[in-house]
């Protein structure tokens, strides 16, 4: 049995952009909030619709072609109840992925799906978000491609399926592998926009190929999966993930 063991990187699909701050803001009404959102004409909009200005003007440069990210900030004062002047400390771009059409498809590799494994799966701003940890070799280079597929010949009101499809392009573990990590990375696919303007809950069905977990390690082996999210569309929705 060959066993994966855990690492926090992968390149090429991972391709982190993470920037530190070199000094800390003081007197802040909040440290150190980490939170989900998009950058949006030089502020951040969080996934629960607050805008936070940033007032340190050097990270929000290096984050000019960043799109949805994870962000560590300061609060430094209040605007009014939905806006704050925050301090970027750091940052890291969230991967972002419209889904594809089942019917649509007529590439044959977007269908391939080799195994891997979610940490999280969340619905928050709109999107579909997931922590999703995929095997590859130490020290890999290799790119993988990964597509969120919808069933959009699926008739079931207010009930959305979707298949994670995941192409290692051969990097895939084997009975005979024993040098293979666990790398992870947030990703995120915008799907409100299928959901019908009326419909105020859906279910949001999920379906994936893993690697078989045994004796609280991975396996080569693997399993199908299918998790269903009831979402309750209270919260607040990004309109600019086009």
């Amino acid at each position: 049995m060959s066993i994966i063991k855990r690492i926090i990187y992968i390149p090429l699909i991972i391709g982190l952009c993470s920037c530190a701050a070199d000094m800390t803001y003081q007197d802040t009404i909040y440290d150190n909030n980490i939170t989900m959102g998009n950058f949006v004409e030089g502020a951040f909009i969080t996934d629960q619709g607050l805008t936070y200005t940033i007032t340190n003007q050097s990270l929000i440069d290096k984050a000019d072609s960043v799109k949805r990210a994870m962000i560590s900030c300061d609060i430094v004062s209040k605007i009014d109840e939905s806006s704050y002047n925050v301090y970027l400390t750091d940052f890291e771009e969230i991967f972002t992925k419209v889904p594809v059409d089942s019917t649509a498809i007529s590439d044959e590799a977007i269908l391939l799906e080799d195994p891997l494994n979610f940490g999280e799966i969340w619905y928050s701003g709109g999107y579909l978000n997931m922590l999703v940890s995929i095997p590859v070799k130490q020290d890999s280079r290799q790119e993988h491609t990964i597509n969120l597929v919808r069933d959009d010949e699926n008739a079931e009101p207010a009930v959305y399926e979707f298949s994670f499809k995941h192409n290692a392009n051969g990097e895939v573990i084997t009975a005979a592998d024993t040098d293979f990590a666990q790398a992870n990375r947030y990703v995120s696919f915008p799907i409100s926009h299928l959901f019908k303007e009326n419909e105020q809950k859906v279910k949001i069905v999920l379906n994936w190929t893993s690697n078989l977990e045994k004796d609280g390690v991975w396996t080569h082996e693997t399993k199908k999966n299918q998790i269903a999210l009831d979402v309750e569309r209270i919260g607040y929705e990004h309109k600019h993930w086009e």
